[in-house]
Formats: C-alpha cells, structure tokens, sequence
C-alpha cells in the first residue's frame, strides 16, 4: 500500500523523472537516502515500470497521429501482435471490447507515409477490418497514472 509520502514522490517523478533525490527530499522531507530507498521500492514492488522519456512528436519529424481500430481473427492475433511490436512508428496497442479487437496508435512523417504504414497494417494475415481516426488536435496526453492525494496534503 503506498503512503502519502510515496504518493508524492510518484508526482513528482511523474512531473519530472529527472528529479533528483535532493530536489524531491526537499519536497516530501525525506532525506537522500530515504528517497532513494523509497524509489528503489517502488521499482522493486513494480509500481514505478519505466523511466522513459517523451518527445515532441512535431520535433522529431512525426506529427501526424491516427487510430486504427481493428478486427482481427483469432487464430492470427499472435502474427499480427508480433507485427505490432515490431513497429516502432505504432507506439500503442490495446485489446478492447466490443466490435473491434484492438486500438492502434500510429505516428507518421506525413500523409503519405501514414498511408503507407495502414496499408501494411492492413495486409496483415488475419486483419478483417480495419477503421482509422486521424487525429487533429491533442487536447490532453498524460501517460502516468497517479494515486489520489488528499486535498488538504
């Protein structure tokens, strides 16, 4: 169970992951060695999975994003998973419920080369149907999932 003050650490490593132990025993205060110990728990429990690093997909020459709900036959779900991973320009997949199997999120250079990259998604043995939704404009991409803190901490 975590506590409020690992529940704080998380924020703050989520707002910064390159927040050192001094910054962040100042905020929750803990001193350097406490935090530490307290992240390196948190790994070890498997609460924090990942740090990573985020970039600006306009930056790196990649500004389109679309998502490709898909159907795909059962018998070929590992394939076409397979494929998926070995992608590096579809950054998510998701099984879901209802019509479709899965949700994919792709990122491109341009039009064209998003084109390109569905019609490979497309050709993938077992691939039924296929719907993709180009996305226009990103209003909120928060990929942490936080705790609660109480208001009033």
């Amino acid at each position: 169970m975590l506590d409020l003050i690992d529940r704080k650490i998380l924020r703050i490593l989520s707002q910064d992951g390159a927040a050192t132990a001094t910054q962040i025993g100042a905020a929750v205060g803990l001193s350097i060695p406490a935090v530490n110990k307290r992240i390196q728990k948190l790994r070890q429990g498997g609460v924090i999975r990942n740090f990573t690093l985020l970039t600006d997909r306009d930056k790196v020459g990649k500004p389109i994003l679309a998502y490709v709900l898909m159907v795909v036959a059962s018998a070929d779900s590992e394939r076409f998973l397979s494929y998926v991973d070995r992608e590096s320009d579809i950054l998510e997949c998701h099984a879901v419920s209802g019509e479709y199997d899965y949700l994919v999120k792709v990122c491109a250079e341009d039009v064209q080369a998003l084109e390109n990259k569905l019609l490979c998604l497309k050709k993938q043995k077992g691939v039924i149907k296929s719907h993709t939704m180009l996305c226009l404009m990103e209003h909120k991409s928060q990929y942490t999932i936080l705790p609660d803190i109480p208001e009033d901490e």
